[in-house]
C-alpha cells in the first residue's frame, strides 16, 4: 500500500467516519462516554499527538507500521507520516512530498468522494451518532490504565468495514487506540500517544512554499 493510501486510511480511521454490520439500537452507556469524549476534545484550543499506525493483512499474516504526528484545531489539521505531509487550513489542502520536493494544492471542495474525509478530521466527533450504531463492550486494564471498549457499526452496509473498535482511557477520556476491521481482511490499527493541548496559530496549518526553495508546486485548483 502506498503512503498516500496509508494516510487516507489513517485519516478515515481517525475520523471514525469509515466504513458495517447488522443494525442494532444505540447503547446509552456508549453514547454517554462518546458524548463526554467529544466534549473534551472540542474544548481544547488545539491538539497535538504522536501516533503509530499499523496495517495488518489477515490473509497474508503480515503487518507493517508507520509513525507520525498529528495537529488539529477545529477543522484544520496537519498530518505527517512517512514520506508525506498534509496541511489543511479549512479551505485549501497542501500535500507535500519532502523527498520528491513536490507539493500538490487542492481546494477541499475538489476532493472526490473517496477522499472526502480529508477535509475535516473532526467530523467524527459530530457525525458518529448519525453514521454509526455504537455499543459498550467492556472495561479492560491495559498498561495500568482502565479502558472503555466501544464498538462502532457503520449503518451503511455497502461499505467495506465491519466495525471499528475504540479504546478510551477512563481516567482522562483520551483516545488510546482505534482498530478498523475490513471485510477484505485488512485491519488498520491506530495508537495515539503523547496527546497534548496547546494553542496553535492558524498559520501552523498552511504550507508555505517560500520556505522550501526549489520545490515544485502543482496547483490543481
Amino acid at each position: 500500500m502506498t503512503t498516500v493510501n496509508n494516510i487516507g486510511a489513517l485519516l478515515i480511521l481517525i475520523l471514525g467516519v469509515i466504513i458495517p454490520v447488522t443494525a442494532q439500537e444505540e447503547d446509552p452507556v456508549a453514547g454517554k462516554i462518546l458524548d463526554d469524549f467529544k466534549a473534551k476534545i472540542q474544548s481544547y484550543p488545539a491538539i497535538q499527538s504522536e501516533f503509530r499506525f499499523t496495517i495488518i493483512d489477515m490473509k497474508e499474516n503480515s503487518e507493517s507500521s508507520l509513525e507520525g504526528k498529528l495537529s488539529m484545531k477545529g477543522e484544520k489539521y496537519v498530518l505527517k507520516m512517512g514520506n508525506m505531509e498534509i496541511y489543511y487550513d479549512g479551505q485549501t489542502i497542501w500535500s507535500y512530498l519532502p523527498e520528491e520536493q513536490e507539493v500538490n494544492i487542492n481546494e477541499s471542495s475538489e476532493i472526490t468522494e473517496g477522499e472526502g474525509y480529508f477535509d475535516n478530521p473532526m467530523r467524527f466527533f459530530t457525525l458518529y451518532k448519525k453514521d454509526f450504531f455504537y455499543k459498550f463492550i467492556d472495561e479492560r486494564t491495559t498498561e495500568g490504565k482502565t479502558m472503555y471498549i466501544i464498538d462502532l457499526y457503520p449503518k451503511d452496509l455497502e461499505k467495506g468495514v465491519s466495525r471499528i473498535r475504540i479504546l478510551i482511557v477512563k481516567q482522562d477520556l483520551s483516545l488510546y487506540s482505534a482498530r478498523c476491521f475490513g471485510k477484505d481482511g485488512m485491519h488498520y490499527l491506530l495508537y495515539m500517544t503523547n496527546m497534548t493541548s496547546k494553542p496553535l496559530p492558524d498559520s501552523w496549518f498552511r504550507f508555505d512554499p517560500l520556505k522550501h526553495p526549489g520545490i515544485e508546486v502543482i496547483d490543481l485548483r
